[in-house]
C-alpha cells in the first residue's frame, strides 16, 4: 500500500480536480500561443485557487510548469493502484482498432442524421 498521503478523497474529488487543471491548461496555452502579455485576472484567481502563487512577471510557459507539477499529485500511480485482473468479464482484451473505427463512426452517422434532419 501507498504510504503517502493523496490530494483526495475519492475518485470523484481526484476527476474534478483534474478538470479543473486541465482547464487551466488550456487557457495557459492559449495565451501562450496568442502571445500575450498578460495574465487575465481571473486566470490567475483560478490559478492561486489551486494553491499555486503566481509572481509578478512569471512566463506562460512557467505557469503551464507550474500547473503541471500541481496535477501530479492527483494523478493515479499506476504500480500502487493496479488492478488484480481484467475489468471485463470477457477475455481482457483492448478494443479493437476495427471496434473503435465502428463506434467512432456510429457516432459521426448519428451526428450526420441529426443535421440533415435539423437542415432538412
Amino acid at each position: 500500500m501507498d504510504a503517502s498521503p493523496r490530494a483526495y478523497n475519492n475518485e470523484a474529488e481526484r476527476r474534478y480536480h483534474l478538470r479543473r487543471l486541465d482547464d487551466l491548461l488550456e487557457a495557459l496555452e492559449r495565451l501562450n500561443l496568442a502571445e500575450a502579455k498578460e495574465l487575465p485576472v481571473v486566470v490567475k484567481e483560478r490559478i492561486e485557487k489551486e494553491g499555486i502563487i503566481v509572481e509578478p512577471d512569471t512566463s506562460f510557459s512557467r505557469l503551464i510548469e507550474l500547473v503541471w507539477s500541481q496535477q501530479e499529485k492527483y494523478l493515479i500511480d499506476l504500480k500502487a493502484d493496479r488492478r488484480k485482473g481484467s475489468r471485463r468479464v470477457g477475455d481482457g482484451v483492448v478494443a479493437s482498432h476495427r471496434v473503435l473505427d465502428a463506434f467512432i463512426l456510429g457516432r459521426l452517422n448519428l451526428a450526420g442524421k441529426r443535421r440533415r434532419r435539423l437542415t432538412g
